[in-house]
């Protein structure tokens, strides 16, 4: 049996169309995923804007708690030096720009002569004895323990934060919790940053993409927002006038 062979002139055609259909195929395939990809469409001013909702705690700040020792961040093993010293910097900056108590920062090294390890995780059990002393030793009313849940330094950014706020007297027990992650592929999150940036809802000069590019920045904003959601302080009582 005799096979029939195409003439070149039929197989440059059939390359060409060949050719083309992948190409279709190639782009068909780009665009969907294109599709798949949050679009983050940043309206830094007109929002919509993130708001945290993964959190629950006591209406009002315990009118006790006047001083927080703040432990040092849980959760990032392996981080440059620098790295750590920039998130840990950041989550201070965020507590004093709240102004809800005062922030006594406890240092990695009484933690690691105290408790065996440089730092201790919400999920950790809380040690009894450790939280006495920290309200001896730093007359800490109550304690703040964070965990970095998730870290991405580089675009598109993220970081997830964990924490917990416990009095330091017994029972020891946990009055407020936080757990969220902040992605900025998300637009709410990433038209936050940005507004964060910019020195927020007041704010007239965009800072533009290195609110989206830059670490440092992204954590700032984060935590301003994580602590943001810790319960207010009472609204205090009015003095009354002394009688005529």
């Amino acid at each position: 049996m005799s096979f029939r062979t195409s003439s070149p002139r039929r197989s440059g055609r059939l390359a060409v169309w060949s050719g083309l259909a992948w190409a279709a195929v190639v782009l068909l395939g780009g665009l969907t995923g294109c599709q798949q990809l949050p679009k983050v469409a940043v309206n830094w001013q007109g929002g919509p804007f993130f708001t945290p909702t993964n959190f629950s705690g006591v209406p009002l700040m315990p009118a006790e708690v006047r001083r927080v020792a703040v432990l040092p961040l849980a959760g990032l093993e392996g981080l440059p030096p620098e790295t750590i010293a920039a998130l840990e910097a950041a989550l201070r900056a965020a507590l004093l720009a709240e102004g809800r108590f005062e922030v006594v920062a406890v240092r990695r090294e009484w933690m690691q002569a105290q408790a065996g390890r440089g730092a201790l995780a919400t999920s950790d059990p809380l040690p009894a004895p450790l939280f006495e002393r920290l309200g001896r030793e730093y007359s800490a009313d109550a304690v703040l323990l964070v965990d970095v849940t998730h870290y991405r330094p580089y675009a598109p950014l993220a970081l997830g934060v964990r924490a917990k706020l416990a009095f330091c007297a017994a029972p020891h027990s946990v009055f407020w919790a936080f757990d969220t992650l902040f992605d900025s592929r998300v637009p709410a999150v990433a038209n936050s940053a940005r507004r964060h940036a910019a020195g927020g809802p007041a704010g007239k000069v965009d800072s533009g993409p290195v609110a989206l590019q830059s670490p440092s920045r992204f954590a700032a904003y984060v935590f301003a927002d994580v602590f943001a959601c810790l319960p207010p302080r009472p609204a205090p009582v009015p003095a009354v006038p002394p009688a005529r």
